[in-house]
């Protein structure tokens, strides 16, 4: 094969890659002499080595440009097709808090938990409360045992495919509660602080609300308030 059909050859396979072919028009400086063939482009393109040349239409047409109209009307499904429309999931907020149920005397004491487990003082501030409580009500042990504390945490899962809204996570929040008061045998429910009671819709049981232990510790003037709301369990009984 001549020089001339091998630079033919070559610029057919730089042209079929879509790279542009450049020769200078006058010989540069320093550069390695430049060949320059007088090449007559022929009447059809010639194909690379050991592809057959291929008389086919592109296998992808151009699609054809609608306006705005036609593609309003496009985007209606036809009425003898059958179409199976895919709606997105609908972005859910997720509430994320965390619960402590403490089982203290003959109550279920729930109080929401600002991003910290409960400390030594408001698990015995619970216990003292519960023992109160308890001597008013004639039990002949004031001093309940060490409170078992139990902490619930909402979303359960990482799982973006099942529903972590703020319904499924009151419904959460009500089963576990429920299933504690079943369990434990308490007599009623005291939700500790605003936050709690936001979270558990009404389950039936003698519920009372009171300030948090958190805030019964910071200000402590805030206890005789609480303790006259605390009777009314007794009283109802």
């Amino acid at each position: 094969m001549d020089s001339g059909s091998q630079e033919m050859r070559r610029l057919a396979y730089l042209d079929a890659l879509g790279v542009d072919t450049y020769v200078s028009r006058e010989q540069l400086p320093g550069a390695a002499p430049t060949r320059r063939l007088a090449i007559v482009p022929p009447a059809h393109p010639v194909q690379p080595a050991g592809r057959p040349e291929s008389t086919a239409q592109p296998a992808t047409p151009p699609m054809p440009r609608l306006n705005a109209d036609q593609a309003a009307r496009s985007s209606q499904p036809d009425s003898g097709v059958g179409v199976t429309a895919v709606t997105p999931a609908a972005s859910v907020d997720v509430p994320r808090f965390s619960l402590a149920a403490i089982e203290a005397g003959n109550w279920l004491w729930v109080e929401e938990l600002a991003g910290m487990p409960l400390t030594t003082e408001q698990v015995q501030l619970v216990k003292s409360m519960a023992g109160a409580l308890g001597h008013a009500e004639g039990a002949v042990e004031s001093a309940p045992g060490q409170p078992q504390v139990q902490q619930f945490d909402w979303p359960m899962h990482s799982n973006q495919q099942l529903d972590q809204g703020e319904a499924s996570a009151r419904a959460a929040v009500a089963g576990f509660i429920g299933r504690k008061l079943d369990e434990s045998g308490c007599r009623g429910l005291v939700m500790l602080g605003g936050g709690s009671a936001q979270r558990l819709p009404d389950l039936g049981f003698r519920t009372v609300k009171i300030e948090s232990s958190a805030e019964l510790l910071q200000r402590p003037d805030l206890k005789p308030a609480a303790w006259r709301a605390l009777l009314t369990l007794v009283s109802a009984a």
